[in-house]
């Protein structure tokens, strides 16, 4: 019996188009409807859902069954290849999960990886990819068989400054290349692979066996810190982890909304994990969504006093009031004596400059805020604002409706009247979006397939494949 085309994956495209060319000459592979799903080599939870099955256990079988059927197929691929012939697979994920559980089958199959070739699958006008953080490209993995006896290698600095540096020169040709920032980062797995691949097994000093995802790891962070130093001319000496990370969040998924395997990588990248990026007040998280706060989300309702509390990031200053509350003390307000970091204090600034009404009220009570604090053009704080706002995503740099994207955060254009107006850095040109008559059609039709697009990235953040 058929099964229901609501089920259809991306194989069954596939298998109709080779089924219509191929059938006559391999009867018994063409036999059912569509595919045989049960062989496919995804990660599907409800596969591996059984009785009173965990969600938790069934997702690791479902992962653990993926790595299987990639490893049995590649092994296959190895068997029927001439040991000079080349494998060339395409690849397309945002997960490092996913990337490491393809290198590690790949690896675990004899092969190598010898070069990389992102290209460019999703146009610029894609209308399921405009203005979303989405990877535009599939990567072309070249792979080669390893030859006999290729060792161990050794898991120390020499193989890690080689993975790093492979990461960020990748990251820095793509870039030139114009692709975007999640492509350039998935882009330089491979490169990475490159070194990591060379061997049989690769070891620590004491024999204990390194998995892909460390290397993937050092490749992550090597292309994120490339990043944090392309926006940050001037260094960011002095700003703590959670600028940081604010700075990496606007600059490469450049949404409020995000997965939270996304955030994870980018909080790696700065250390700090996902439930600390919550316990400092900068984001929220439910479920498998993670939210960042904008500056008046974050807003304390009183000033503070110079009392201080024990919390999770140290003693802070919080008023000796009965009943308040630590995590207030992990919030800001205009008037606060000081900032815990300079995230902090570029929040306050643009609360202070929205309440004084902008302009040249705005700017008055942000200077005076400045001298009052200390703020200098060399700073902290003024070099994580002009980052800030070398960063801002287009779609928050002009708001063409109250609630649109950039109404909900305000204050990257009151950071980038403050550093002009305050700290006398002249900040780069914003350029109003261009809006074409004749495009108001797809303009329409883009909107509705964008509601569209959540219900097939949901299934495809079940599906790897």
């Amino acid at each position: 019996m058929p099964r229901d085309l609501r089920d259809t994956t991306l194989a069954d495209f596939f298998y109709v188009w080779l089924k219509k060319t191929q059938a006559h000459r391999r009867p018994e592979w063409f036999s059912t409807f569509l595919c045989d799903n049960d062989q496919e080599a995804v990660v599907n939870v409800s596969r591996h859902m059984d009785g009173d099955k965990k969600p938790k256990l069934a997702k690791e079988e479902g992962r653990a069954f993926y790595t299987r059927m990639m490893t049995e197929s590649f092994l296959e691929a190895s068997r029927v290849l001439r040991n000079d012939g080349v494998l060339t697979v395409m690849f397309t994920h945002k997960k490092q999960e996913a990337w490491g559980a393809l290198f590690d089958s790949l690896i675990k199959a004899g092969f190598m990886v010898t070069a990389t070739w992102p290209i460019k699958t999703e146009g610029w006008h894609s209308l399921h990819q405009m203005d979303k953080n989405a990877a535009q490209s599939t990567v072309f993995l070249v792979a080669r068989k390893r030859g006999q006896g290729a060792g161990r290698g050794f898991y120390d600095a020499a193989m890690r400054r080689q993975i790093e540096t492979a990461a960020r020169e990748a990251a820095e040709r793509l870039d030139q290349s114009g692709l975007n920032a999640v492509d350039q980062l998935v882009g330089s797995f491979g490169p990475a692979m490159e070194v990591f691949s060379r061997f049989d097994s690769v070891v620590t000093d004491t024999g204990e066996s390194v998995d892909v995802s460390a290397a993937l790891e050092i490749a992550s962070d090597a292309v994120m810190a490339w990043r944090i130093e392309k926006l940050a001319h001037a260094g960011l000496e002095g700003v703590e982890p959670e600028g940081r990370f604010a700075l990496l969040f606007w600059d490469v998924l450049k949404a409020e909304e995000v997965r939270f395997n996304e955030v994870k990588l980018l909080g790696h990248a700065v250390g700090m994990d996902v439930d600390r990026l919550v316990a400092a007040g900068l984001v929220t998280k439910t479920g498998d969504k993670v939210k960042v706060l904008s500056a008046a989300l974050r807003r304390r309702a009183e000033a503070l006093t110079q009392e201080q509390v024990q919390t999770l990031f140290g003693f802070e200053i919080v008023e000796g009031k009965k009943g308040r509350k630590k995590a207030d003390a992990l919030k800001v307000h205009p008037n606060d004596p000081m900032f815990r970091t300079a995230l902090d204090a570029c929040h306050a600034a643009a609360i202070a400059y929205a309440e004084a009404g902008g302009g040249n009220s705005g700017i008055g009570v942000v200077r005076a805020m400045s001298r009052r604090l200390g703020w200098s053009r060399d700073g902290a704080v003024a070099r994580l604002m002009e980052a800030l706002v070398v960063a801002t995503p287009l779609a928050l740099q002009h708001s063409a409706k109250k609630g649109d994207a950039a109404d909900k955060f305000p204050e990257f254009r009151a950071w980038r009247e403050i550093l002009k107006e305050v700290f006398s850095i002249e900040p780069p040109e914003w350029k109003p979006p261009k809006i074409e008559i004749g495009n108001l059609f797809s303009q329409v039709v883009g909107e509705a397939e964008d509601e569209l697009e959540i219900e097939i990235e949901e299934e495809e953040s079940e599906d790897e494949e």
